[in-house]
């Protein structure tokens, strides 16, 4: 009979517990709210590069600068002749003032028994002047009046400015809002990213001294296993003594091996 502390099947068993260990040794791998943020960092780092390279686009820009040229180049030049006001007094004033001509001239021309005489020619001449004068004196009033309409037009050109540099400005306030909120969340989430990393990261070591642990344990009890099952003797030649020790010592072999494995698993 073979007296054996430890057999085939023991050393067999230790070599297919270390051989699991060694085959599934940890591969790092980040976790899903490392992907996570890592996908979000880049998102907004990608929104916010994006927005900086193009830069703020006015949609009201033309619009601005067409009412500042209209602004600038709109002297105020009145000349009576140009004006249209002016030449519609000008017309009623001739006229009437060609009807009072011919009246005066014939109310002279009748006191001569009909026939016109320079009395008669002077005193049309004075009524077409009168007429004259009044159209004249209506010459300041136009001025004043063309005056005023030249400043609300350009009170109404600057409140034009000033409404769309409104809007320009409100719209590139959003722009610098909106990159400013891409960077702040671009750094929050490169933030969480590399916290998150870090502890992935301390994970897998203690994952990775866990499983060294293992392979180092299942490695000295298969060497232990080996070491014993080599010095075994028939069981006619081991004598009670030995036979204790071999066993007393696979039983702590055991115990050890079993004990320090639950603690690292």
């Amino acid at each position: 009979m073979i007296y054996n502390a430890y057999g085939t099947r023991q050393v067999e068993d230790a070599t297919r517990r270390y051989n699991e260990v060694a085959e599934n040794a940890p591969t790092y791998a980040d976790s899903a709210v490392t992907r996570a943020a890592r996908g979000q960092a880049d998102y907004y780092a990608k929104q916010y590069a994006d927005a900086v390279g193009k830069g703020y686009k006015s949609v009201y820009a033309d619009d601005i600068s067409v009412l500042a040229n209209r602004y600038n180049n709109n002297k105020f030049n009145w000349n009576p002749e140009g004006s249209s006001e002016f030449q519609t007094q000008k017309d009623y004033y001739r006229r009437e003032g060609e009807k009072a001509q011919e009246n005066a001239q014939g109310a002279y021309s009748a006191n001569t028994g009909g026939y016109s005489n320079s009395f008669a020619q002077s005193a049309g001449q004075r009524a077409y002047g009168q007429y004259m004068d009044a159209l004249a004196e209506k010459i300041p009033a136009l001025r004043s009046t063309a005056l005023k309409n030249w400043n609300e037009q350009q009170d109404q050109t600057l409140n034009q400015i000033s409404m769309l540099k409104g809007f320009d400005d409100s719209a590139y306030q959003r722009f610098r809002d909106k990159v400013s909120d891409n960077y702040d969340f671009m750094t929050y989430y490169e933030n969480k990213y590399s916290t998150s990393k870090g502890l992935d990261m301390s994970a897998f070591q203690q994952e990775l001294a866990n499983w060294q642990a293992r392979l180092s344990a299942a490695q000295s009890n298969l060497s232990d296993i080996r070491s014993l099952a080599e010095s075994q003797y028939e069981h006619s030649t081991v004598s009670a003594d030995t036979r204790a020790s071999l066993d007393q010592q696979a039983a702590q072999n055991n115990a050890y091996y079993n004990y320090l494995y639950s603690r690292i698993k």
